[in-house]
């Protein structure tokens, strides 16, 4: 089976409210699909979510980035024609277009490149008449949900805590890092939410991991550094305290406090979690697939920090019910994954796709060929010109 075409369809989805984080306001989300078509007559489709405040994408960018992989004028190189049969041919095409390591053809564009593969998969699955994780060598199983809460005040926060608890969640991952938020000075509003939280959790008896994302908000080392000490003993961990460039601060704050800490925003791909490992300071890597360029090298990447000993949770951008799938497969192919954060479809207002069951507090991933999850392309709500 070989690539005869492959288009970009862009979307725009609204939220359901603001979702707030330390540096953005998100009001609605810019997307980009991509279709491929075979010459066996097979669609596949892949989602991207050009995050700029993550990526440095943009849904241009994203298009512009298709368009190079099949122009063979612009980089000596195209997908069509290109053998994506199975598993091994998808495989030998990312090899080309993301590598581990090495010489790229495109550098940065991960969130356009991991649309193409998840294009490529998904129709490889079809013609296999499989689900994409069980091609993957997975089992399907529940999947726990996350209970998502952006920057809002603390007692606004705390009653979405109480709410999760009261619905058996197991894990709830606040937002923080803007300062001043809740009408307190400076990051007293993150220090009041986590404890606060903490002690629900204790009180409801019940198991709950309890995370906090300051998506890069106390910025500097010694800022980071004064809220751990706030919250000594509170989180199972803090993700992505400081900027992402500085790659020396999860050791340099590691050195003074004991907050068990998560990278995000710092890993891009392969390289830069290589880079991160062996700097060292991290406990925890969040791999999104929009971050690694794609599901292959999600699970490479996973596969690297086991070997040094460090633990990896499954995220998402805000990605509708298609990416979300996308990432249960990966998910759901390492069974060592600690954590997973796949259910931000629930704050789309226009969620175009469906697939994913939401059963007792856990995910559950549709049994159809493909990547899990399906739509009606007729129906798709377009960018608004």
């Amino acid at each position: 089976m070989r690539i005869t075409r492959v288009d970009t369809v862009p979307l725009d989805l609204r939220l359901k409210e603001p979702f707030i984080i330390a540096n953005v306001a998100m009001r609605d989300m810019q997307f980009v699909l991509v279709r491929l078509e075979t010459d066996e007559g097979i669609l596949g489709w892949g989602e991207a979510i050009p995050a700029w405040e993550v990526t440095g994408e943009t849904r241009g960018s994203v298009e512009a980035c298709v368009r190079l992989f099949t122009d063979a004028g612009l980089l000596e190189y195209s997908l069509l024609g290109k053998e994506i049969g199975s598993l091994d041919a998808v495989r030998e095409v990312m090899d080309a277009i993301e590598p581990k390591t090495g010489l790229r053809l495109v550098y940065g564009n991960p969130s356009a490149i991991a649309a193409i593969e998840q294009a490529m998969l998904d129709a490889c699955a079809k013609r296999a008449g499989l689900p994409l994780y069980r091609m993957l060598g997975a089992e399907n199983r529940p999947v726990e949900y996350t209970r998502n809460i952006s920057i809002l005040g603390v007692e606004e926060t705390l009653a979405r805590v109480a709410d999760g608890l009261e619905k058996g969640l197991r894990i709830i991952r606040l937002k923080l890092g803007r300062p001043g938020a809740g009408g307190l000075p400076g990051y007293r509003r993150d220090v009041e939410v986590v404890r606060g939280a903490r002690r629900l959790i204790e009180e409801s008896r019940r198991g709950c991991l309890l995370i906090a994302d300051a998506n890069q908000g106390f910025v500097t080392v010694d800022n980071a550094v004064e809220f751990c000490r706030a919250v000594e003993g509170k989180l199972d961990w803090l993700e992505s305290p400081t900027a992402a460039g500085d790659l020396h601060a999860f050791r340099r704050i590691k050195e003074r406090c004991s907050v068990p800490l998560m990278a995000d925003e710092a890993v891009h791909g392969y390289e830069s979690a290589l880079t991160l490992l062996e700097l060292g300071g991290i406990d925890y890597i969040n791999i999104k697939l929009m971050k690694t360029g794609g599901l292959l090298r999600a699970l490479d990447l996973y596969d690297l920090a086991a070997e040094r000993g460090v633990r990896c949770q499954v995220g998402s951008m805000i990605e509708s019910v298609y990416g979300s799938a996308m990432g249960l497969c990966a998910a759901l192919a390492r069974p060592g994954i600690v954590s997973t954060d796949l259910n931000s479809f629930e704050l789309i207002a226009d969620n175009y796709a469906s697939g994913i069951g939401i059963v007792e507090g856990r995910l559950r991933l549709g049994e159809g060929a493909g990547c899990g999850a399906s739509f009606d392309e007729a129906a798709l709500p377009r960018a608004r010109g």
